[in-house]
């Protein structure tokens, strides 16, 4: 780092001098201010033409009046043009010397008011040079009339000698005679103290600033964090989970299988063997987490729940809002990694174990109630894209999944999500669905699956409601009386898939429209909210 110096004009601080020179004795330099005005302010009262501050640039304690930058005195202040003295001081005599003098007369009895003239001297004022040696030479230069003026015949203003800051050895104080008046004054304000106090506003907004982001925000977010988490009915209410106790079981679950979790960059960006894992004196790569782990489950959880945005959750938490998506896209991968196996389908003798008694006496071989359900997408840009996703039914671009529950209403099938314009018989035969039907099982479900013939390739029964027949008198369709008792005992039973479903949009991310952003994620996203409609108590009582 190369030697210091001072960079005012006429100042021969210089670092190299130390220890040579006895000026230089208890001399410190200061670098230049980053913030802009800071700088521009320094440079401006250096007075040197052309000057532009360096990384290296610095000024000497011996040009500012507390010794070193200060709250009430942030900037350089004595300089040679201005004699080494404060700017205050300087102009606070030359508004002495300027101020018209009166009089203010004493009434005695039998006697007159007696006035006389001001005694008026020529006065000098002392002018200092500094060689290079650091030698100071005393040059007399004439001034302005000092004027001493007396009120009275016994009263005269004494003389008084003010002791400016000394802030370079080889300057000597100098007299000042100040002379009292009783007059009504006005004090002006110049630039130089516009100028200071703007920049004390600024300096007092910028640190009020820093006091928020680094006392305010994580206040915030503790107060938030302990506000959603502290009873039952908050967990359920902002994170969809239906008690503490799950919350925080679910999350020692997701703790204990993420020793070395690092944020998901893409499935070629992640999924590779990284050099830290394979040596353990290797630091894991990549940014460095700001929020503990737990706060990034809860901000998971608040973005599927209630669909928050980014920013919004960003500020509560004091991040930014792209570290709030790489958080949200890394746990709710992870999450449905271990989320997913537990989608389990039943042994169809379980099912049948904890049959609810509404099913025992209607359908006592139900193994599973299946339906399509839409979400809501953000318009594709592409015409093709947009032709595939478009649902007549809903009016509007969707996505389509298929979605299977037990008799109690537990999730234990979600497929994939498909293109809005594709039918439920196409997604049931193309979903892996098929795959978990046993000889003898039974299907419940609406009229518009007709997948008769799937269900008796592997022996299993079809259970919809029946389809009009063409009346025996009169025109038109009909049902018979017996079809409409059994469209009547399966819409009672069909019902609680719909509330399954109901369960599952209650999830915000769901029920409100997806945008393309999320396309990647969607897969993940249903899967995730399906286990987590599992923990709630069952929809159907026994």
């Amino acid at each position: 780092m190369p030697k210091s110096y001072c960079a005012a004009e006429g100042c021969n601080a210089d670092e190299r001098k130390r220890g040579r020179y006895g000026f230089m004795a208890g001399i410190r330099f200061f670098p230049f201010p980053i913030p802009a005005y800071q700088k521009k302010r320094w440079t401006d009262l250096i007075r040197r033409d052309n000057f532009v501050p360096g990384k290296f640039s610095r000024l000497c304690s011996r040009h500012f009046i507390d010794g070193e930058p200060s709250v009430l005195h942030p900037y350089p202040e004595l300089f040679a043009y201005n004699n080494y003295k404060e700017v205050d001081d300087q102009r606070g005599k030359s508004s002495i010397l300027k101020r018209e003098t009166t009089v203010t007369p004493h009434s005695h009895s039998n006697d007159t008011d007696v006035r006389e003239a001001p005694n008026i001297k020529q006065t000098t004022s002392r002018s200092y040079l500094v060689d290079e040696e650091g030698n100071c030479h005393t040059i007399f230069l004439p001034v302005s009339n000092e004027v001493t003026v007396e009120t009275t015949k016994n009263q005269t203003s004494s003389e008084t000698m003010f002791q400016m800051p000394l802030h370079h050895e080889y300057i000597n104080p100098i007299p000042y005679r100040p002379t009292f008046c009783d007059s009504e004054t006005q004090t002006d304000l110049s630039m130089n103290d516009i100028f200071e106090l703007e920049a004390n506003i600024k300096q007092m907004k910028f640190d009020q600033e820093n006091l928020v982001k680094t006392e305010e925000k994580p206040c915030l977010t503790a107060e938030f964090v302990d506000k959603i988490t502290s009873t039952d009915k908050n967990v359920s209410s902002y994170l969809g989970i239906p008690s503490v106790m799950a919350l925080l079981g679910i999350f020692a679950i997701l703790d204990k299988a993420s020793p070395s979790l690092k944020y998901w960059r893409g499935h070629e960006g992640t999924h590779h063997d990284a050099k830290y894992q394979l040596e353990s004196s290797t630091k894991k790569p990549g940014p460095s987490r700001k929020l503990s782990r737990y706060n990034e489950f809860l901000i998971t959880l608040l973005k599927i729940r209630l669909a928050l945005p980014s920013f919004l959750l960003g500020d509560i938490f004091g991040i930014s809002e792209s570290r709030v998506s790489q958080i949200f896209s890394t746990w709710i991968n992870f999450m449905n990694t271990v989320f997913t196996p537990l989608l389990k389908w039943p042994n169809s003798k379980k099912v049948r174990k904890h049959l609810p008694k509404s099913f025992r006496t209607t359908f006592p071989k139900t193994t599973c109630i299946i339906d399509c359900t839409e979400i809501f997408i953000q318009k594709p840009t592409t015409p093709s894209a947009q032709a595939r996703t478009y649902s007549t039914y809903k009016q509007h671009n969707t996505y389509k999944m298929l979605v299977s529950i037990t008799p109690t209403g537990a999730f234990n099938f979600v497929s994939n999500l498909w293109c809005g314009n594709v039918s439920d018989r196409y997604i049931t035969e193309h979903s892996g669905f098929l795959d978990n039907i046993k000889a003898g099982d039974e299907v419940m479900a609406d009229r518009g699956f007709l997948i008769h013939d799937l269900l008796l390739e592997r022996k299993a029964t079809l259970n919809i409601p029946p389809f009009t027949k063409k009346c025996a008198q009169g025109k038109g369709r009909c049902l018979l009386s017996r079809d409409i008792t059994k469209t009547k005992k399966i819409a009672k039973q069909r019902i609680h898939v719909e509330r399954a479903i109901g369960r599952l949009k209650n999830f915000k991310i769901l029920s409100n429209t997806l945008p393309l952003s999320l396309k990647p994620l969607s897969n993940q996203i249903t899967k995730v909210c399906s286990f987590l409609c599992n923990l709630q108590s069952p929809l159907v009582k026994k």
